[in-house]
């Protein structure tokens, strides 16, 4: 008895040495071309008390050791969630990407609801001066969470387009879309859905906006708040394949479009829409966009270090006979720059 109690202390001490090696600050290396070492089990199958020893590879150890070791480095993955028209990155909040291009990034899982307001200077068939009264146009935005499971998210969004009595009464122009989006991989992400699918009034203007978008990133460099190249293109309908951008094809797409014709007043035209940004780090991002109607070209800016808040601002129509479709619609023969921007935040 005394000589199983003596080895079973020694063997002890062997496996305490052998656990001492898997400590967080254990600064003991193991060479794999090392002997081996003994480890027991203790067994009572039988009725006397028996020491069973077998050996354990010494090289299984060493490579045990090193994924140990690893544990806690950081991996060069960059995770993009969409916030609205923003994104975080690794979970920290960046810029806008885009104004009204959407993107396809799945809705980033800590986002229940978010709210934006986006304002145009002046409507482009107003005969006035940019940020008249009778010019200036805006809608707000309150998109929510119905399903997001990090990888696949669906978030419902509701659009009120009257925010002045200009024409129509505060509040009017209520409608709503959906976007669906799924991650494909680590780089890109694919979504459709729409804005302004179902109206519930007749005053809206808007269109019926049905999309599918592709989305992906470039990081430029590998620090924390990298600098990031980021991408969208796709097709989309009515607002998005306006007059001379929808000549893709024709689709249903139910009553009050912008883009019927007296032979089909219920269809809309399809176009390519894109956008690419460049976000200099996560305060500050440089955004070009085709949305169909018209090209826009602005900057994004997060004021608050710990805050999703965004403002953008972007001009358009500044580009001279670009789109050539536009002066059709301009009251004054060419278009006159436009200016147009969006505040978003996120909870």
């Amino acid at each position: 008895m005394f000589k199983i109690y003596i080895l079973f202390l020694f063997s002890l001490i062997i496996n305490l040495n052998i656990s001492n090696l898997f400590a967080e600050n254990n600064k003991v290396k193991i060479n794999p071309n090392s002997i081996k070492k003994l480890d027991w089990e203790y067994s009572d199958l039988n009725t006397e008390e028996e020491l069973n020893w077998h050996e354990v590879d010494t090289e299984e150890i060493y490579k045990n050791q090193i994924k140990i070791k690893n544990i806690g480095k950081k991996s060069n993955r960059f995770s993009v969630r969409s916030i609205g028209k923003g994104v975080t990155v690794n979970g920290s909040y960046y810029p806008d990407i885009s104004n009204y291009v959407p993107n396809a990034y799945v809705e980033d899982p800590n986002k229940f609801f978010g709210l934006s307001s986006r304002g145009i200077s002046k409507t482009r068939f107003c005969n006035g001066n940019n940020f008249s009264t009778s010019c200036m146009d805006g809608i707000l935005d309150l998109d929510f969470k119905l399903f997001n499971n990090n990888n696949f998210s669906i978030y419902p969004k509701i659009n009120v387009q009257s925010l002045t009595n200009r024409g129509t009464n505060f509040g009017d122009g209520v409608s709503m879309g959906v976007k669906v989006a799924k991650e494909l991989s680590s780089n890109w992400s694919f979504a459709f859905g729409g804005e302004n699918i179902f109206h519930f009034d007749e005053t809206i203007d808007l269109g019926h906006n049905f999309y599918f978008i592709a989305s992906t990133y470039i990081p430029l460099s590998k620090r924390e708040k990298s600098n990031i190249l980021f991408l969208n293109a796709g097709i989309g309908s009515d607002f998005y394949g306006y007059k001379g951008n929808g000549f893709l094809f024709r689709t249903p797409c139910g009553n009050n479009t912008l883009t019927g014709t007296s032979d089909e007043p219920n269809s809309c035209s399809w176009g390519p829409i894109g956008s690419i940004a460049y976000s200099l780090n996560d305060r500050f991002s440089i955004i070009s966009e085709w949305f169909g109607y018209s090209y826009g070209a602005g900057f994004s800016i997060r004021p608050f270090k710990e805050n999703s808040l965004s403002i953008s601002l972007f001009a358009t129509d500044f580009i001279r006979g670009f789109p050539k479709y536009a002066e059709d619609y301009c009251t004054v023969g060419m278009c006159e720059t436009r200016f147009y921007g969006s505040i978003g935040l996120n909870f």
